[in-house]
């Protein structure tokens, strides 16, 4: 097929070369003439810019050389056919193309070749289909109307404009006082009827034309006579006789008498003569006048320009014919209007900076002063009375800047006036109930709790707070095998007893609304604890029982005696004393030479396990360390209590509710990281640690020690050194009615700036401020990109989710997505496990799905139609409980390079190795979160 094709441009080629004498079609149509040009383009159908000889030529090379056989073809057979043009009948061919058809139409009727060329051109543009035979007879009837109209105006000389006027130019003399000179102007004739006039022959045309042209001269001549005498007629108001000749000298043939130009100069003085306060400009077309005005704005004068402009044409008119110039009435209306519109924008302004203020008593000076502070210099600059938006944006926004601090300041005298400031009001049954108070002082070990919690079983109704869920858990059960009716209420469980008369629960989950006779509180030392404070101060000011007993270390007894002679009730104080000796052990202790019975303290979950790694080798390890789970920790600390293991390796989580046979305590480090920084242990630490030696019961004596010798003169140091006071004030938390209340006055349900104005705003009366609350905010950042209402988003900125876990955080986006959609949330358990973790991953992994099943079953108390899954919830934690055990028994799991799997110390800070991070292989699983990372959005 593209042989056949090919072949075929061969011979198209060929038979142009014949027609062109050897020439290609690129040269040879250079030599044909215009008029088979414009038929070669009608043909082809192609439209053309212009069609000058050059453009069509260009044209066609165009078509040749890009255009498909069927365009060449016709190109050929233009050229080297015999072309004869035929009316079209039933017994002749139908016209092939355009030309062809033109001809057909116009039939037997005669025309020259001139006449359809131009023919041929005037449809050159239009469709074939579109072009009829009373459309081309009509052109053809136009044209030669044209070539006959072209032929009178060179015998009149005239010019015979669209609206079928007859113009000519002629000389007329203009006589005047002292001389006369002779003017070319411009004559128009009124409109002529054309076709009355085309019936006529071309001599009687003439003749009727040459009539009207001599009455239009006549006409213009009296016109000129009735203008000079006009401007003649005694003294000219505003020209004298040299400047009027002038004028008219230099008017342009076509201008209007009373339009003649008059020069720049000339009306630049007859306006000062008016006054000589008005500027006067021109530009091409207009005269422009200014003039000095000035107004007061708030007891400041603005000096600005207001200025008319005319068409020239109207002034030249005015002057000419000697009438007075509206300049004055119309600055004076112009200024009029500049002002009422400056002073509506200034009343606008007015009004926004006004409800802006709405709720603070700004005076109408201040507000003055504002604007003219902006809008004086943008006038005295422009020298225009104009007040721009920009110049309003600049006002309202250092307006707003000025009354931010005084609405903050509105705001939190509004928050106090509304709030009970006086926060032991926030508990009315607390403050009706006749409370005393009674302090057990003293040292762990001492017996103050067993002494409190004697009392509470005795207690016909009563509440033990614990600091933890492990010992609200012991709490329970001790009281149970009393024979005690008793609930558990932690923040992820429930055991409920209709019957009950006592309840055993976190510090967190104090209910101020039912009384009872005895509360215990446990560890009041940790009121001033920066992030859990706040649950010990709202359980001791707001607890409802008729007798609260306290337990704590002595650093804890000014604060509580000020906080009594705060709340206006009794205090009775009771001291302990240690039963049992404690004594610092004066060398440190070596890893080698550790005795059964002995724990080690550690301050991170690292630490702990690479400290378990090394002992196992000799001993049986138990660990106990925050991340694990309370069931879980409770049953390391059986295995040690019980002998099944001979060394416990924890963190300070063991300072408190752990009662174990522990005969030797030593410290691995002098210091730890508080969340903040790392520093070295308080005092307040170390003795706190420290009596987890030597339980009486247990060992008749304790011994502290250090593992090595800086550890062991820091450890001394504190040990013996003297409790400093708990400094007041103590912490308040943000409380659902706080939060609501926050979001009505600053009309917003962002609960992330709710509680960033409680933390940086809220005051108390009494020896309190606003909770440490950044963990709070961190989860509420998270919380207040989903659509919620506020007391959805307060509640789940309380929950206890680890973000600092990337699968915690993640766990948390889909918690709060299934909340925002309104469907149930299921709780996914972890596929079968193994019977032990191998590695440090897959222990961690675990630890964050029980921390997961905390926090769902924290969840499921806040929303129970949401969280419904927590039978497979807690029958999962069971389960990973048990794994987790398993492991920590085996002893075995490692800590593997993430990228090569290369078992590395658990006291190695990095999940690479350094060889692998000096190749550049970075681990998969690594990851560094340096705060809040929100989520990507759907």
């Amino acid at each position: 097929m593209a042989k056949k094709k090919k072949k075929y441009f061969i011979k198209l080629n060929n038979k142009i070369r014949n027609y062109f004498n050897g020439l290609p079609f690129e040269e040879g149509v250079t030599t044909l003439d215009e008029d088979k040009l414009i038929e070669l383009i009608m043909l082809l159908e192609l439209r053309l810019p212009s069609h000058t000889k050059e453009e069509m030529i260009r044209a066609l090379r165009r078509v040749w050389s890009e255009g498909d056989a069927v365009s060449r073809e016709k190109i050929v057979s233009y050229l080297t056919q015999r072309y004869k043009a035929v009316p079209y009948s039933g017994s002749h061919k139908r016209p092939s193309d355009k030309v062809e058809k033109i001809l057909q139409l116009l039939g037997d009727t005669t025309y020259t070749k001139h006449e359809e060329n131009l023919i041929l051109e005037a449809f050159i543009d239009v469709k074939s289909s579109k072009i009829t035979e009373e459309k081309v007879r009509n052109k053809l009837t136009y044209l030669r109307m044209r070539s006959r109209l072209h032929t009178l105006e060179n015998s009149l000389e005239v010019v015979f404009n669209s609206l079928n006027e007859m113009e000519f130019y002629h000389s007329f003399t203009f006589a005047l006082k002292s001389f006369d000179f002779n003017k070319l102007l411009l004559c128009t004739t009124p409109t002529l009827n054309m076709d009355e006039l085309w019936n006529l022959n071309d001599e009687e045309i003439i003749t009727k034309l040459e009539t009207l042209k001599e009455v239009t001269i006549n006409q213009k001549n009296a016109e000129i006579e009735t203008f000079l005498e006009h401007v003649q007629d005694g003294k000219h108001p505003y020209l004298a006789e040299q400047e009027i000749t002038t004028a008219l000298k230099s008017m342009p043939p076509e201008a209007l008498l009373y339009h003649a130009p008059i020069g720049f100069e000339t009306i630049e003085k007859i306006l000062t003569k008016i006054s000589d306060k008005y500027e006067v400009f021109e530009s091409t077309d207009h005269i422009i006048i200014e003039k000095e005005k000035n107004d007061d704005l708030f007891g400041t004068t603005l000096f600005y320009n207001t200025s008319v402009s005319y068409e020239k044409p109207f002034i030249y008119n005015l002057i000419w014919r000697g009438k007075e110039l509206p300049v004055k009435e119309d600055i004076n209306r112009v200024n009029d209007d500049l002002l009422a519109h400056f002073r509506v924008a200034i009343d606008d302004v007015m009004q926004d900076m006004r409800e802006e203020s709405d709720k603070l008593d700004i005076e109408d000076e201040k507000l003055h002063e504002f604007i003219v502070r902006f809008v004086e210099p943008q006038v005295r600059s422009s020298n225009v009375l104009k007040f721009k938006e920009k110049s309003k944006r600049r006002i309202l926004f250092h307006f707003g800047e000025y009354i931010r601090p005084l609405l903050e300041k509105q705001k939190r005298e509004e928050l106090l006036a509304k709030t009970i400031r006086d926060f032991k009001n926030l508990f009315p049954l607390a403050r009706e109930l006749k409370r005393k108070i009674i302090f057990h002082v003293g040292p762990t070990n001492s017996g103050k709790t067993y002494a409190a919690m004697q009392e509470l079983q005795t207690a016909t109704t009563g509440y033990y707070l614990a600091p933890l869920r492990l010992l609200a858990l012991e709490g329970y059960e001790n009281l149970k095998k009393e024979d005690i009716a008793v609930s558990l209420i932690t923040g992820e469980e429930e055991i409920l007893d209709e019957e009950s008369t006592h309840i055993s629960s976190t510090i967190e989950m104090m209910n101020g609304s039912v009384d009872v006779d005895v509360c215990v509180i446990d560890e009041i030392q940790m009121i001033a604890d920066r992030d859990r404070g706040w649950a010990w101060a709202n359980a001791l000011i707001g607890v409802p029982a008729r007798k609260v007993i306290l337990t704590g270390s002595s650093d804890a007894l000014h604060a509580v005696k000020e906080l009594c002679e705060y709340l206006d009730e009794e205090l009775e104080i009771v001291h302990f004393e240690r039963k049992n000796e404690l004594t610092m052990l004066p060398n440190p202790t070596s890893m080698k030479h550790i005795e059964p019975q002995t724990a080690v303290v550690a301050f991170s979950r690292r630490d702990v396990l690479s400290l378990k790694q090394q002992l196992s080798e000799k001993y049986s390890v138990s660990v106990v360390y925050g991340n694990l789970s309370p069931e879980v920790r409770r049953e390391e600390a059986r295995r040690f209590r019980e002998g099944e293991s001979q060394i416990l390796v924890a963190t300070d989580a063991i300072a408190m509710g752990l009662n174990l046979p522990i005969k030797t305590l030593l410290f691995s480090k002098d210091n730890k990281f508080d969340g903040l920084r790392r520093r070295e242990l308080l005092p307040t630490e170390v003795l706190q640690i420290s009596g987890r030696a030597g339980r009486y019961g247990f060992e008749e004596k304790g011994y502290v020690g250090a593992l090595d010798e800086t550890a062991l003169d820091t450890i001394t140091s504190a040990f013996h050194m003297p409790l400093p006071d708990l400094k007041l004030p103590v912490s308040v938390m943000a409380s659902l009615e706080h939060v609501m209340l926050i979001g009505e006055i600053l009309e917003t349900d962002n609960i992330l700036d709710i509680l960033a104005f409680f933390s940086e705003n809220m005051e108390f009366e009494g020896p309190f401020v606003a909770a440490n609350i950044d963990s709070m905010l961190e989860i509420a950042a998270i919380v207040s990109e989903y659509s919620l209402d506020l007391k959805t988003r307060y509640y789940l900125s309380c929950a206890p989710a680890s973000i600092s876990s990337p699968y915690i955080e993640s766990v948390f986006h889909r918690y709060i997505r299934q909340i925002e959609a309104g469907g149930k949330v299921l709780y996914i358990p972890p596929r079968d496990l193994p019977a032990f973790a191998q590695t440090n991953d897959m222990l961690l992994n675990a630890e964050d799905r029980v921390r997961e099943i905390s926090l769902y079953l924290w969840l499921s108390f806040k929303f129970p139609d949401i969280f419904q899954d927590t039978d497979k919830a807690v029958a999962a934690r069971v389960r990973l409980n048990n794994f987790i055990e398993n492991s920590l028994r085996q002893g075995h799991f490692t800590k593997q390079c993430r990228r090569c799997g290369k078992v590395l110390d658990f006291s190695y800070r990095f999940s690479i190795c350094d060889e692998c991070h000096n190749q550049n292989r970075r681990g998969s699983g690594s990851s560094s979160y340096g705060g809040y990372r929100g989520r990507k959005r759907r």
